[in-house]
C-alpha cells in the first residue's frame, strides 16, 4: 500500500483529492489513536476526551438510590427497533475492514517515523545551510479530512519533478550546500518526539459498564476514564503508602495493646505491695496485742498469787507472834504470881499483929503495880506486834509494787517495740514502694524503647522498600529510554535523511558523485550524532543513578538522625523521670521523718504519765493503810494497777 501511495504521481494524488473533496462526510483521526467514527454527518475519533464527553447523564438528585432513571416507556405496546448507525466510508484503497485501516497507517508511520509531529516542528532545509518553510506546501490546498500538518506532512514524503522544484525555488541566490544540522535543532526534535510519543502512548482508557434493570429495563451506564503512566504510578504510590500506614497502625494497636497489659500489671503489683503491707502490718499489731495481753494476764495472776501468798504469810506470822505473845503473857502471869508469893511469905515473917495491917497494903501496892506492868506488858507486846505487821505489811507492798514496776517496764517495752517496728514497716514500705515504682517506670520505658525500636525497624525496611523501588522505577524508565532512543534515531534519521535528499534534489548543482558524496557524509555525521546521543544518554543515566542512589542513602541517613534523635529523647525523658522520682522519694522521707518526731515525743510522754500514775496510786495505797494492822479481822490486800490504755 505504502509503495503504490509513494509511486503514484502527486497530479494522480491531487485528481483523487479534487475528487474527494465534495464529499460531505469526512473523516477525521486523532493523535494517538486510529480509530475512526461518523457523527451527525461528520466522522469523530473514539478518543478517550471524545468517550468522556458521551458518558450518560448523571442520576437525578431526587431517586433514592442516587441511580440513573431509565426513560419512561411509551404507550405503544411494541417498541422501537434500534437504529444502526450508518456505514463508515472508506477510501477506495483502503482494506475492507476497518482494522486493516488502522494496520495500514501504522505501516506508514513505522517506514517514515512520526513525521506529523517532525514535519510539523521541523522546518525546511535551504540550500545556503538556513532552515526555512516550503513555499511549495503552503500553496498546495490541504485535504477536506485532514489539517495542514498532516498535509505537509505527507507532501513531504512525495517525490518532486526537478523542473518544477527548480522553477519554484529559482528565487533562492545562495549556491553552497550545508551538509551539517544544528545541535540544538537534533536535541529539540528528540524531546519533543520524546515528549509527544510518551504523551501519546501513556494514556489508557478505563470503561466500566453496569447493567441493571429498572421497572422491567434494562439499563446500562457506561462510566470511562483516562489513565495515564503518572497516574497509575501515583495510585500505586498510594496505595504502597496506604499499605505502610495500615501496617503502622497494626503496629500502633500492638503497642497500645501491650502497653495495657503493662499497665494492669503494674497496678496488679501495686495492690499485690499495699496488700501484703497491710497483712504485715496487721500480723505485726496483732502479734505485740496479744504479747501484752499475755503480759497483763501473766501480771494479775501473779499479783493475786502474791497477795494471796502475802495474805498467808501475815496470817501465820500473826498467829505465831500472838502464840508466843500469849506464853511470854502467861510467863508474866507466872512471874506476878511468884511476886504475890513473895509478898505473902514476907508478910508471914512478920509478928502476927502486924500481918494484916502490912498484908493489906503489900497486896493493895501489889495489885496497882501489877496493873501497871501488866498494862505495859500487853502495850510493849502490842506495839511489837504492830511493829512487826507494819514491816510484813511494807516489804509485801513493796515486793507488789516492784513487780508492778517490771510489769509495767515490760509492757512500755513491748509498745515501744511494737512502735519502732511499725516506724520501720512504714519507712521499709517507702523504700520498697519507691523501688516498685521505679521499677515500672524502667519497664516501661524498656517497652517504649522495645517498640520504638520495632517502629524505627519498620520504618527502616519500608525505606529501603521505598528506595528500592524508586531505583527499580528508575531503571525501568532508563531501559524504556534505552530502547526507545534507537526507533527515535532510526526515524528520525530516515526523516533527515529524507529532508537532506529533498533539499539535495532543490539544491542540486554538481553531479550525481557529489550528492552521493555528501549523503555519504550526512550518514556518517548521522552516525556520529547518534552515537553522541546515545553517550549523552548513557551519561545521563548513570548521573541519575548516582543521584538518586545519593538521594536514597541521604533519605536513609536523615532517618537514622531522626531515629537517634528520638531515641536519646526517649532516654533523656527516663533519666528525667528517674531523678524527679528519687527527688520525690526523698522528699517523702524526709516529711516522714520530720513526722515521726512528734509521734515519739507523744509516745514517751505517754508512758511517762503513766508511770507517774502508778507511782501516785501506791503512794495513796500506803497512805490509805489500815492504822491497826494487828486486829484479827483486818488483812491487807494490794490491788494491782491497773493501765488505762489496756482497759
Amino acid at each position: 500500500m505504502l509503495s503504490t501511495f509513494l509511486l503514484n504521481p502527486p497530479w494522480r494524488m491531487q485528481s483523487l483529492w479534487r475528487r474527494w473533496s465534495p464529499i460531505k462526510t469526512s473523516l477525521t483521526t486523532w493523535p494517538g489513536t486510529s480509530c475512526w467514527m461518523r457523527t451527525s454527518g461528520s466522522e469523530t475519533p473514539t478518543s478517550p476526551r471524545a468517550r468522556r464527553r458521551s458518558r450518560p447523564p448523571a442520576p437525578t438528585p431526587g431517586s433514592r438510590t442516587g441511580r440513573a432513571r431509565p426513560p419512561r416507556r411509551r404507550a405503544s405496546p411494541r417498541p422501537r427497533p434500534r437504529q444502526r448507525s450508518r456505514p463508515l466510508w472508506r477510501p477506495p484503497w483502503a482494506p475492507t475492514q476497518p482494522q486493516r485501516s488502522r494496520t495500514w497507517r501504522a505501516r506508514v508511520r513505522a517506514r517514515t517515523g512520526p513525521v506529523e509531529e517532525i514535519t510539523g516542528a521541523l522546518p525546511h532545509l535551504g540550500l545556503n545551510g538556513n532552515l526555512k518553510k516550503s513555499p511549495e506546501l503552503e500553496e498546495h490546498p490541504p485535504m477536506p479530512w485532514e489539517g495542514p500538518e498532516r498535509l505537509e506532512s505527507l507532501e513531504s514524503l512525495l517525490p518532486r519533478p526537478k523542473r518544477k522544484v527548480s522553477q519554484r525555488y529559482s528565487d533562492t541566490g545562495s549556491t553552497s550546500d550545508s551538509l551539517n544540522l544544528s545541535g540544538d535543532m537534533s536535541t529539540r526534535e528528540m524531546g519533543s518526539i520524546s515528549v509527544r510519543q510518551d504523551s501519546r502512548f501513556s494514556n489508557k482508557t478505563l470503561k466500566r459498564t453496569r447493567k441493571f434493570v429498572v421497572d422491567g429495563v434494562e439499563v446500562s451506564v457506561t462510566t470511562s476514564k483516562i489513565i495515564g503512566d503518572d497516574e497509575k504510578k501515583d495510585e500505586e504510590m498510594r496505595f504502597l503508602r496506604r499499605q505502610e500506614l495500615r501496617d503502622l497502625r497494626l503496629l500502633q494497636k500492638e503497642e497500645h495493646r501491650a502497653q495495657a497489659l503493662l499497665n494492669a500489671k503494674l497496678d496488679v503489683q501495686k495492690d499485690q505491695m499495699q496488700r501484703r503491707f497491710d497483712q504485715d502490718m496487721n500480723a505485726k499489731k496483732k502479734y505485740y496485742d496479744t504479747e501484752l495481753e499475755n503480759l497483763e494476764k501473766h501480771q494479775k495472776q501473779t499479783i493475786e498469787k502474791m497477795e494471796t501468798d502475802h495474805a498467808v504469810h501475815l496470817r501465820d506470822e500473826t498467829k505465831r507472834i500472838r502464840s508466843e505473845q500469849e506464853k511470854e503473857h502467861t510467863r508474866f502471869q507466872e512471874q506476878l504470881k511468884n511476886r504475890k508469893k513473895e509478898v505473902k511469905r514476907e508478910v508471914e515473917k512478920m509478928p502476927r499483929s502486924q500481918r494484916k495491917e502490912s498484908l493489906k497494903q503489900r497486896m493493895g501496892s501489889f495489885q496497882q503495880m501489877k496493873q501497871t506492868e501488866e498494862q505495859k506488858f500487853l502495850a510493849a507486846q502490842k506495839e511489837k506486834l504492830d511493829s512487826l505487821l507494819k514491816k510484813i505489811t511494807s516489804e509485801n507492798k513493796r515486793e507488789i509494787s516492784e513487780t508492778e514496776r517490771q510489769c509495767l517496764e515490760k509492757k512500755q517495752h513491748l509498745i515501744r517495740e511494737r512502735e519502732a517496728a511499725i516506724w520501720d514497716m512504714e519507712e521499709h514500705n517507702l523504700h520498697e514502694r519507691h523501688q516498685l515504682l521505679k521499677q515500672q517506670l524502667k519497664d516501661q520505658y524498656f517497652l517504649q524503647r522495645h517498640q520504638l525500636l520495632k517502629k524505627h525497624e519498620k520504618e527502616q525496611e519500608q525505606m529501603q522498600c521505598y528506595n528500592q523501588r524508586m531505583v527499580e522505577l528508575l531503571k525501568v524508565r532508563q531501559q524504556q529510554e534505552k530502547g526507545r532512543l534507537p526507533k527515535i534515531q532510526r526515524s528520525e534519521g530516515k526523516t533527515r535523511m529524507v529532508m537532506f535528499k529533498k533539499s539535495l534534489r532543490i539544491n542540486s548543482t554538481g553531479s550525481a558523485s557529489e550528492d552521493r558524496e555528501k549523503i555519504k557524509q550526512f550518514s556518517q555525521q548521522e552516525e556520529k550524532r547518534q552515537k553522541a546521543e546515545r553517550l549523552h544518554q548513557q551519561h545521563k543515566h548513570d548521573n541519575q543513578m548516582r543521584e538518586m542512589v545519593g538521594q536514597c542513602d541521604s533519605n536513609v541517613r536523615e532517618l537514622q538522625q531522626l531515629q537517634n534523635e528520638k531515641c536519646h529523647l526517649l532516654i533523656e525523658n527516663e533519666t528525667q523521670r528517674l531523678k524527679s522520682l528519687d527527688e520525690m522519694h526523698s522528699q517523702q522521707l524526709r516529711e516522714w521523718r520530720e513526722l515521726l518526731k512528734p509521734r515519739k515525743k507523744t509516745l514517751e510522754e505517754e508512758l511517762n504519765q503513766k508511770k507517774r500514775e502508778q507511782e501516785v496510786f501506791f503512794k495513796m495505797s500506803e497512805e490509805s493503810e489500815c492504822l491497826n494492822p494487828s486486829s484479827p479481822n483486818k488483812l491487807t490486800k494490794f490491788l494491782p494497777y491497773t493501765d488505762s490504755s489496756t482497759t
